[in-house]
């Protein structure tokens, strides 16, 4: 019965997801500018948030116990939008949504490389905590750059971006990178633990 329950979890917020960027990105058609903008910005939020929550349903963990990091991850994923601002050299709504340049936040090397430094510094101190804000960071930014991919592509500077992802990829994208985060998390959590009772064995 609760396999089953965490089975229709599962499947409810998977789908949710790709819903929500469905929706998301047919209200980018608007054309008011404040109201396509906004709802731009709460999707990626709304993605990310339930890109965290599936997360932790998948680590066998209580949303409502740790709701505290799904408002966390909804909030990075919004505040990434503020380096459109930021590129633009205005804080004109106008401005920010018609420059050519793209902001460093949207870099997905910055999140990786925040990631990494975080996960090293949790195995060297053994501060669990630091890793899952890794963890967190990682799925906020790049759960909003896969949703901005569609459109101009994945951008892992200094190297250059790919190509725009097509459409329905993008959307299947969203909807299964909360399980590579997790496989991801489980594989290394895995791997550390290899590690370390085979130091103790070797003392």
């Amino acid at each position: 019965m609760i396999f089953e329950r965490i089975l229709i979890l599962r499947v409810i917020i998977t789908s949710l997801i790709g819903i929500t960027s469905y929706v998301g990105d047919r209200l980018l058609q608007e054309k008011n500018e404040v109201i396509r903008a906004l709802s731009d910005n709460f999707t990626h939020a709304t993605v990310g948030g339930l890109t965290w929550s599936l997360i932790l349903i998948l680590s066998k963990k209580s949303i409502l116990q740790n709701i505290s990091s799904v408002v966390l991850c909804f909030f990075i994923a919004s505040f990434v939008d503020v380096d459109h601002f930021l590129a633009a050299g205005s804080w004109k709504l106008h401005d920010a949504a018609h420059s050519a340049k793209r902001g460093y936040l949207h870099c997905s090397t910055i999140p990786i490389t925040m990631w990494l430094i975080l996960f090293l510094y949790s195995k060297i101190f053994n501060q669990q905590n630091v890793a899952n804000y890794g963890w967190i960071i990682l799925s906020s930014f790049l759960s909003h750059h896969i949703r901005d991919a569609n459109r101009r592509g994945m951008w892992f500077c200094p190297i250059g971006s790919t190509p725009p992802i097509p459409y329905y990829f993008y959307l299947s994208l969203s909807m299964i990178f909360p399980y590579i985060v997790h496989f991801c998390m489980s594989l290394l959590t895995t791997h550390s633990i290899e590690i370390k009772e085979s130091l103790v064995n070797i003392v």
